[in-house]
């Protein structure tokens, strides 16, 4: 199978889109019910939260980073060949950040407002070179990685301290279920406090986005050859094995959720996403369909927007946030994924694109196709 095989759709984003969905899922789902010290969990908790850090955390907004640089080339090639004008992906990216800015009233994770605002920088690059874009995005990358190489050393010669901040006032909304209230808190503190954290993480995922475009550009005609692929999931498996093993050597020290270890989580997160693309691809060459993950890309929208929903809902049905065990949270993650593949399997069967996705689409165009 051609990794970037395609009728209108390249089969290999859709599935990697997808896999990167569930990841992020995963990562969404603690902050979700409400974040807790680690030092507070229980034993089964500890060692998720243990899992989750060495094979989740930072690995998978790496992924749709990247991917959503890969969409950027794709959908400004679809722009030229029908002469249409670049303002079209400037109407595109105000809708997403619409989106982002009415997620944020539910939930302060949002990262569709940091794509959109991060996304109109990439037009400075629609005429580059695709060495151009790898450059600056190294340079970025470099940028980041020198930034959280000082924090650690900061953390290092000062003392660390967990940078996990539990919200007792969301824990209040809940419990009392004031769901207005819920809401203001959110549009007044949590999504200023998000635009702000925009400006600080904008370098890095511009970086991701630049290096996506690149790859996008370099491999579309000719994808890589499977001994390559294979070389690329051994040698970034490899280079992972330094950051996971200080990882759980700092999970068996006092500060667990420290600044050390989220740079030791951050650093494992450029390798293993790369070690899970190439994985994915080597699975789609052995002839894997990988459907249900090409159902959740072709969706991702829907489906992520789905998600904080569903958690919403959950957090005040049962009035708890902040107490609910993370083994739990798991559990209720494979169970939400599990519907969501037959959701999308079963809406896609009879629409050609998600239902967020179609208003996206019908905003940017000014009509649907």
């Amino acid at each position: 199978m051609n990794l970037m095989e395609r009728t209108d759709r390249i089969v290999y984003l859709d599935v990697l889109r997808g896999f990167a969905l569930c990841g992020i899922l995963f990562v969404n789902m603690p902050s979700f019910l409400g974040e807790r010290l680690t030092s507070e969990m229980g034993q089964a908790d500890q060692v998720l939260r243990l899992l989750f850090d060495l094979f989740i955390q930072t690995k998978f907004y790496t992924l749709f980073s990247v991917l959503f640089g890969a969409g950027f080339i794709l959908f400004i090639d679809r722009l030229r060949v029908k002469g249409k004008s670049l303002w079209i992906f400037v109407r595109r990216l105000s809708i997403l950040f619409v989106f982002g800015l009415i997620h944020l009233l539910f939930w302060k994770g949002d990262i569709l407002q940091t794509y959109a605002l991060s996304g109109f920088f990439l037009l400075l690059f629609v005429k580059t070179r695709p060495t151009a874009k790898l450059f600056v995005g190294i340079a970025l990358q470099l940028y980041t990685f020198f930034l959280y190489v000082s924090i650690y050393m900061y953390a290092r010669s000062e003392g660390d301290q967990s940078i996990v901040e539990p919200d007792g006032t969301i824990q209040e909304l809940v419990a009392s279920r004031q769901f207005i209230d819920y809401i203001s808190y959110h549009a007044t503190v949590q999504l200023p406090q998000a635009l702000s954290n925009t400006l600080t993480i904008f370098p890095e995922i511009l970086s991701l986005f630049l290096i996506g475009a690149y790859l996008m550009e370099r491999f579309t005609i000719r994808p890589p050859a499977t001994r390559t692929l294979a070389l690329i999931f051994g040698i970034s498996l490899v280079l992972s094995f330094p950051a996971l093993y200080q990882i759980i050597r700092i999970h068996q020290g006092p500060v667990p959720d420290g600044l050390a270890n989220y740079f030791f989580v951050w650093l494992s997160g450029r390798t293993l996403a790369v070690t899970y693309a190439a994985g994915v691809a080597l699975l789609l060459r052995s002839g894997r369909s990988l459907s249900g993950f090409q159902v959740l890309g072709r969706m991702a929208l829907t489906n992520y927007l789905m998600q904080t929903m569903v958690f919403t809902a959950l957090i005040f049905l049962t009035g708890m946030y902040g107490t609910i065990p993370l083994w739990q949270g798991t559990l209720s993650v494979i169970v939400l994924l599990a519907v969501q593949v037959v959701f999308s399997n079963w809406y896609l069967n009879r629409h050609r694109q998600g239902p967020i996705e179609a208003v996206w689409r019908a905003g940017t165009y000014g009509r649907t196709k």
